[in-house]
């Protein structure tokens, strides 16, 4: 064969599917002069099919093929011999790089037509020479099912450069000898996880605004919008100053957040700060204003103010309002003293009774002609028993209002507490006390808006006449935005 013969590259998945095809395109006496294993198809490097690739001249001498074919024949006779008294292996087998032309043995050549009392496969022929776990692994391998062949592929139309040298047919049918893949192992089941037993929460009070991006952070955004907008060192400001004064630093971020993102789309020119208390004051629930008759109660801790709550509502209603005023003291340890000296510049009422039924019975013929204020002795949040007497005096009762009297100077912790534990009561709304003694009255106005309980009331000071208003939220949000 010349130098200037063109090489020809056939694809598949076995050379018994090739030889067929090369016998038929480039004649019997072609010849081999190079293989590789290739893959195609899959995912990711992953289910390729595994193939080879050999490259083919046309044949022009067959002089080498008989000498190749003559040792072959050897080969065979020896690995007959071989397997009657399992005797190794020879270490010498036959090789094409051993004739005198292996560049010259053509495709009829490598595979001559086997006898078929003889016919064990062409792995099992080219594996004389192996040894004997060698040529068991190959026997095993010739006998397992092969997988149907996809169609041929084309033989390439142009020759193709060959970068390969010729090979020996030992290895070249060694590597090619189809091998079959090994099964995956089973995998183990994971052992079974036993069912949690269900963890029955306790009612949650308190109910939490959903979280939000940090508005001190100059560009960031709530989740959905478009866009990041930027809150702006006025609004990161207010925010860093609602914190400051006892609100929830989530619930302060949220409120800088809404005034930019919710507000100021509309009023572009408006003052950040401004846009940040009409957001919060937006958030702070108020109970509606008192008018006309009814009884109106106040709870809470000793120390908290309520008497003094009472007193300072008692007056303003007496000196400025035409319902006729009375109070009632419950179970009060002094015999109401305290209230007799608060109201006695007013000419109110007062009432101090044993029991609710007793204290109804006072009052029944003003319920719905004039305000009754009752007054109540402290209880513990963490006293279940003086909660349920408490709570029964009450039903007797039937205020038509029940305010929570607490102090601007409790902690979060404890105002959480106290509203747990006194809610049971039919609590309406809160009424914030000593507001002269702390700035931090964020704590309370954020209990409110995490409790939904409205505010009612602001006291301040110790006189019973100008001590009491009622609560609004816009000056309570520049309480937390000076």
């Amino acid at each position: 064969m010349t130098q200037e013969s063109p090489t020809y590259t056939y694809r598949g998945r076995s050379l018994e599917e090739l030889v067929p095809r090369i016998r038929e395109e480039l004649g019997d006496d072609a010849v081999i002069i190079g293989r590789r294993e290739t893959t195609s198809g899959g995912v990711g490097g992953f289910f390729a099919k595994r193939e080879i690739e050999v490259d083919v001249r046309p044949g022009e001498s067959t002089a080498a093929a008989q000498a190749f074919r003559e040792q072959l024949a050897a080969a065979h006779q020896r690995q007959e011999e071989e397997a009657e008294d399992l005797r190794p292996r020879p270490e010498v087998g036959p090789q094409i790089d051993a004739l005198p032309s292996a560049a010259d043995v053509s495709v009829d050549d490598l595979f001559p037509p086997a006898p078929p009392q003889q016919s064990r496969g062409l792995a099992a022929l080219f594996n004389a020479g192996l040894e004997p776990e060698d040529d068991e692994r190959a026997l095993r391998a010739e006998r397992a099912p092969e997988p149907p062949a996809p169609a041929p592929a084309p033989a390439s139309a142009e020759p193709v450069v060959d970068v390969d040298q010729p090979t020996g047919a030992f290895d070249f049918l060694q590597a090619t000898t189809p091998v079959p893949e090994p099964e995956p192992e089973p995998v183990m089941d994971a052992e079974p996880v036993m069912d949690a037993e269900p963890v029955v929460e306790e009612q949650e009070l308190f109910l939490e605004p959903p979280s939000h991006p940090d508005p001190t952070v100059p560009g960031t955004s709530v989740p959905g919008t478009a866009a990041a907008v930027p809150v702006g060192p006025v609004a990161r400001d207010a925010a860093a100053r609602m914190a400051g004064r006892g609100l929830r630093p989530e619930l302060a971020e949220t409120v800088a957040t809404e005034a930019i993102l919710g507000l100021l789309p509309f009023t572009p020119d408006a003052d950040p700060r401004e846009l940040v208390l009409e957001a919060l004051a937006r958030r702070i629930p108020i109970l509606p204003l008192r008018h006309g008759p009814g009884v109106v109660g106040f709870v809470g801790p000793g120390g908290a103010g309520k008497t003094r709550c009472v007193a300072r509502l008692a007056a303003a209603y007496a000196r400025h309002s035409d319902l006729p005023v009375a109070v009632v003291t419950l179970h009060s340890p002094d015999e109401g003293s305290e209230l007799t000296r608060l109201l006695a510049p007013y000419g109110t009422d007062l009432h101090a009774v044993a029991s609710g039924a007793e204290g109804a019975a006072k009052v029944a013929g003003l319920r719905g002609e004039g305000l009754v204020i009752v007054d109540t002795p402290g209880v513990s949040p963490r006293n279940p028993g003086e909660l349920q007497a408490l709570g029964a005096e009450l039903r007797a009762l039937a205020p038509d209002e029940l305010h929570l009297a607490v102090p601007a100077t409790i902690g979060p912790d404890a105002a959480r507490e106290l509203v747990r534990g006194v809610r049971e009561l039919g609590v309406d709304a809160l009424a914030l006390t000593h507001t002269d003694e702390t700035e931090q009255l964020g704590t309370v106005i954020g209990l409110a808006i995490d409790a939904r309980l409205p505010l009612s009331y602001l006291a301040r000071g110790q006189a019973v006449d100008a001590g009491l208003k009622p609560a609004a939220a816009l000056e309570l949000a520049r309480c937390l935005v000076p």
